[in-house]
């Protein structure tokens, strides 16, 4: 049976043996489920969404407000995927936008600069489309905060409670200067890598290396448009 979050984290600290410190096990609890979602490509954070792109049109688009960052995204053209690749705002800035190029797009660049004042995230492609196309956006999700866990009946979104409990406890021993800290930290590790290959964690997934296609195809003077497909 899963446990909230008020239960993970009395039992952590009892674990950790600092019983009294419910409001750090609170904030350790939310440190572990916020590195889940910042540094693992976990399916449970990844969401779907579709944009629409009316011809003539690099955006911007708005991006989702739970956006984190993309995953993939493509459309497709008589049942055949176009897949877009991600470059930087400074690589979509030097691009030549003229409203005589009109074609498959096949790069996109993000803005995140207006989250940090609350605002949505932008999204850009590159060319412009001369058609409508329906962009399949895939993207991993921020989840936010428990507030007040340390009481909170919420069970948290990640399903294997074992491993929180322990990152957890592991989190308070840093604070207390517990000497089995390290040894947690890499049992801790350890759980982690079993439920992500359980997952089918796409990291450890034998993967192709390719020569970047925006510069290297078969036609050397035409972009992967659908001339050049």
């Amino acid at each position: 049976m899963a446990l909230t979050a008020a239960q993970i984290i009395t039992y952590a600290l009892q674990i950790a043996k600092c019983p009294g410190f419910t409001q750090q096990g609170g904030q350790s609890l939310n440190l572990v489920l916020q590195d889940l979602a910042m540094h693992r490509d976990l399916k449970i954070n990844r969401v779907s969404t579709t944009i629409i792109a009316q011809p003539n049109n690099n955006g911007p688009f708005n991006l989702e407000p739970d956006y984190l960052r993309t995953y993939d995204l493509f459309f497709s053209q008589n049942n055949l995927p176009y897949f877009l690749h991600p470059i930087s705002m400074e690589e979509y800035d030097q691009e030549f936008k003229d409203p005589s190029i009109a074609n498959y797009p096949y790069e996109f660049a993000t803005d995140l600069s207006p989250q940090a004042t609350g605002g949505l995230g932008l999204l850009y492609i590159y060319p412009q489309s001369s058609g409508t196309i329906l962009l399949t956006h895939r993207y991993m999700l921020q989840r936010a905060d428990i507030v007040t866990p340390e009481t909170s009946a919420i069970v948290p979104w990640f399903p294997d409670t074992d491993y929180l409990i322990h990152a957890t406890a592991y989190r308070m021993m840093r604070i207390t200067d517990d000497e089995r800290h390290d040894r947690f930290v890499a049992e801790a590790d350890k759980m982690l890598r079993i439920h992500l290959i359980m997952e089918g964690d796409e990291q450890a997934v034998v993967k192709s290396v390719r020569l970047d296609p925006r510069r290297f195809h078969t036609n050397r003077t035409l972009k992967p448009t659908k001339i050049t497909d």
